[in-house]
């Protein structure tokens, strides 16, 4: 599989400090007024290692793939909500005053959303799947916590 930050592992990890750092600010946020907070993580990891190494010929045209992704996450996202790419596979957005149920909501469209755009990207009729991990504040089922979610994403780059 094409590695697109072969050369920028350093930006990467700047850039998910960023998010992680904005993250945490946006959960003091939440803990301080009461506020819902959720962050979904979309995982490429198996479409750029299946499809993706078959149809995409260049880490030009990975970068434009990951590149458009974002840009149509961000078109049809609210303002307040934050974006970025995490490492070369997974993409994170935080919906700030959003509940699981709304995240849960925002998650089913976001992922139709990139499924549309894999297709366009590749002109395929294929529906490829993206699957995500949500995780809210608070969080009512007792699972992970939010800061603990925080720190794997980080800990994976």
């Amino acid at each position: 599989m094409m590695r697109i930050r072969g050369d920028n592992l350093g930006m990467d990890a700047i850039k998910v400090t960023q998010f992680r750092n904005l993250a945490l600010l946006e959960l003091k946020r939440a803990e301080r007024y009461r506020n819902f907070l959720s962050l979904l993580v979309l995982n490429l990891s198996d479409f750029l290692a299946t499809v993706g190494r078959r149809k995409i010929a260049s880490e030009d045209e990975e970068t434009r793939l990951l590149e458009g992704a974002i840009d149509r996450l961000r078109r049809e996202s609210r303002e307040t909500d934050l974006i970025s790419q995490l490492d070369d596979d997974r993409l994170a957005m935080l919906l700030p005053e959003t509940d699981f149920n709304g995240a849960r909501i925002a998650a089913d469209r976001f992922q139709r959303l990139l499924t549309d755009f894999l297709a366009d990207f590749l002109e395929s009729s294929y529906r490829f799947d993206v699957p995500l991990e949500i995780t809210s504040f608070p969080d009512a089922t007792g699972e992970a916590s939010f800061k603990s979610r925080l720190a794997g994403l980080a800990a994976r780059n």
